[in-house]
């Protein structure tokens, strides 16, 4: 009989950072918790005494199991994705895949079990133990059993990551998937590591999101990191014993508990005839080993999960229970959501666009209306689940799915939730100050987080009565990203695009770092290029810090800035711009007098015709003088301002208006294209000079 040991360190899977010859990176695990064994000392005794409460259960266990048809154990799971936005924030698709994979295995339903050597054929094992997607959440609502959390701790994969969710594991086995699994594919704790409630919130499964499932970020070679990680949650060591050192002669000196799997060093490599420690055959294919080729568990492995899954250690047997079934909703799973997303909600006629269901749960038959006259209905979920659909008319369109799981049905309706366009909708010079219709046929408002989103407000202005704003101030959603995003141009004439506007921005006391960014797209938005970023930590604040809600008190609380585009690929018939914000806990912003004009245009101003009759400038180009001659309809003042295309206020004069020319002296200025702009009180203009 085989010894025990007391295995008091997590144990987790090594990652392989490329082919299986590569050097194997090791969990962190260990290290964690020798700090947590200094943090507690005392609690070394109570996993001792954990551990052998345990192991005297499992051998009962063991003892007193007897032949014939065994219970199928379920357990409920819950999947919470921690990302920051980026490829480990993987779909639901790839979660389930793994999901499917974990009950394959444990059920000795994997169609490689076939290919395991002759050696071990007769001892292969259906665990008896299922896994199935929570449908209720703690408190009893509808769950998807799918969570996701934004969090820059993915690229931990820490405990200090597991606080920022956990569901009770009394009910739920947790799965954290992040980017980073603390330096490893993925770690768990034994259930005697965590027996004592005050580390209930640390139970559970750690794995990294490109070791999850078959498909998407993951593959073939990486799908049983998560088999492996339960077998550790389930009280199994790795089949050479309680290290994480495989390949080494002192580890046949150990074992892992399980009488039928032979001593072994622990391989890294798929070497199917190794015999290493004078047994037989070594158990290679073992998902307890790290070989990478595994494909079984053992009859004794098998018992001695079934063991801790009954025992009260670590409260896993209350996961087995009618009660804790109903309470998670693992046997009749509700229908209780209806909804579906599209990876584009607005684009120009012509383009094709993916929608996805993200109904719950057990849908079997599904209902589209896509809201131009073309509706798709079936029962196929290769075609019928997530369809395809190519919108060839301009226009807004409402789209409903209905869906049904065969005992209950629901719908959802997303009004104008599809914006076509033409291509060419608006014309330059585009000079937009917010004091018409908004959003009107300029603007397209993109909100995703539900909480903010551009409007147009009296409350503030460079120019007129109103300005857009983004009351960012209010925004609790860190990361939430809102979209500004124009119509359609024809650029296909033009050799040089401008764009200006004006901002106003302050940061908290606290400083923040909001971005703001500008974008634009030569393709109606199926891809954009960054023009500018500014952050609220650099260059994005126009006014002093504030706690309160900013509001602009005056025009000095604003800046100003002209981009310009001249590259070939952009000069098409479906130009776009974005304005975007991505919150980071920061302050209102607001824009003004947005201009998009090309460089063979000139820039039309607020009231030109009434308030500059007649305006001429020359030469131009220039070189250390300009002639500016107009008359001005009202009597005043005339402040001129000379901007370089980077938005820099380069020289000012304020002129009492006269009628007749005017004399503007620019000595020494830089060579290249600059904007000459004349405010009065009863409006302003713009023109385009150059100065060589």
């Amino acid at each position: 009989m085989k010894r025990i040991i007391i295995y008091l360190l997590a144990s987790a899977l090594p990652l392989f950072s490329g082919a299986q010859d590569k050097p194997i990176l090791y969990c962190g695990q260990p290290e964690a918790w020798e700090k947590l064994m200094r943090r507690n000392p005392s609690a070394h005794d109570e996993i001792e005494r954990a551990t052998r409460e345990l192991e005297e259960w499992t051998q009962a266990y063991e003892a007193n199991r007897s032949g014939g048809e065994q219970e199928i154990y379920i357990i409920p799971v819950v999947f919470h994705v921690i990302h920051n936005n980026g490829p480990e924030n993987i779909s639901n698709d790839q979660i389930l895949n793994a999901l499917e994979i974990l009950n394959r295995d444990f059920r000795m339903q994997n169609t490689d079990i076939s290919l395991v050597v002759d050696a071990f054929q007769d001892i292969t094992a259906d665990v008896g133990i299922e896994f199935r997607l929570a449908t209720k959440d703690p408190q009893g609502n509808c769950s998807s059993g799918i969570n996701r959390i934004v969090s820059e701790l993915t690229f931990q994969g820490d405990d200090e990551m597991k606080d920022l969710i956990y569901w009770p594991r009394n009910q739920y086995m947790n799965v954290w998937i992040c980017a980073d699994a603390a330096g490893a594919a993925g770690y768990t704790n034994l259930p005697a590591n965590v027996a004592f409630s005050w580390l209930a919130p640390q139970d559970g499964i750690v794995i990294r999101s490109d070791y999850v499932g078959a498909i998407g970020t993951s593959n073939s070679t990486r799908s049983r990191a998560l088999t492996h990680e339960v077998g550790h949650w389930l009280n199994l060591l790795h089949t050479w014993g309680s290290g994480n050192s495989p390949g080494i002669s002192s580890n046949c000196n150990m074992d892992d508990n399980v009488s039928d799997t032979p001593n072994t060093i622990g391989w890294t490599s798929c070497n199917l005839s190794a015999s290493s420690c004078n047994s037989t055959v070594d158990n290679v294919q073992n998902y307890m080993e790290y070989s990478y080729c595994s494909r079984m568990f053992t009859e004794g492995q098998a018992t001695r999960m079934r063991a801790a899954l009954t025992s009260t250690v670590a409260q896993r047997n209350q996961l087995i229970t009618t009660s804790t079934h109903n309470a998670t909703g693992v046997l009749n799973p509700p229908l209780c959501t209806a909804d579906f997303t599209a990876d584009k909600t607005n684009m120009c006629i012509g383009e094709t666009v993916q929608f996805t269901d993200l109904s719950y749960h057990g849908i079997n038959q599904w209902t589209w209306n896509f809201g131009d006259g073309t509706i798709l209905t079936g029962s196929d979920p290769d075609v019928h689940r997530n369809p395809q659909h190519t919108y060839m008319t301009p226009g807004s369109y409402t789209v409903t799915l209905s869906v049904s799981n065969g005992s209950g049905d629901l719908e959802v309706t997303s009004a104008d939730y599809v914006l076509v366009l033409n291509t060419n909708e608006l014309v330059t010079p585009l000079q937009d100050g917010f004091e018409g219709d908004w959003p009107g046929d300029t603007w397209s408002v993109i909100n995703y987080d539900n909480v903010v989103q551009w409007e147009v407000t009296p409350a503030a202005s460079f120019s007129g009565d109103k300005s857009a704003r983004l009351r960012n101030f209010n925004n609790t959603v860190i990361d939430a990203t809102d979209e500004l995003i124009s119509s359609t141009f024809d650029m296909s004439g033009a050799d040089t695009v401008y764009i200006g506007y004006k901002w106003s921005y302050a940061n908290r006391l606290t400083e923040t770092d909001d971005r703001f960014r500008i974008f634009i797209s030569a393709n109606c938005g199926e891809s954009w290029t960054m023009l500018r970023l500014r952050r609220g930590s650099t260059n994005l604040p126009t006014a002093d810090p504030t706690n309160s809600s900013f509001v602009p008190s005056s025009s000095s609380q604003w800046g100003e800035e002209v981009l310009l585009v001249n590259d070939p690929a952009f000069m098409t018939s479906s130009f776009r711009v974005k304005f975007e914000l991505q919150s980071k806990g920061g302050n209102n912003l607001y824009l003004d007098d947005i201009n998009i004009w090309t460089g063979d245009e000139t820039l039309v101003g607020v009231s030109e015709q009434d308030v500059f009759n007649g305006l001429v400038v020359y030469p131009n180009p220039a070189q250390d003088e300009l002639f500016i001659d107009f008359n001005l309809r009202d009597a005043g003042h005339v402040r001129i301002e000379l901007i370089d295309l980077g938005g820099r206020l380069c020289l000012a004069e304020e002129r009492q208006a006269q009628p007749g020319e005017m004399r503007f002296r620019i000595p020494g200025q830089t060579a290249g294209m600059y904007l000459l702009r004349l405010s009065s009180p009863a409006g302003q203009t713009t023109r385009r000079v150059v100065f060589r």
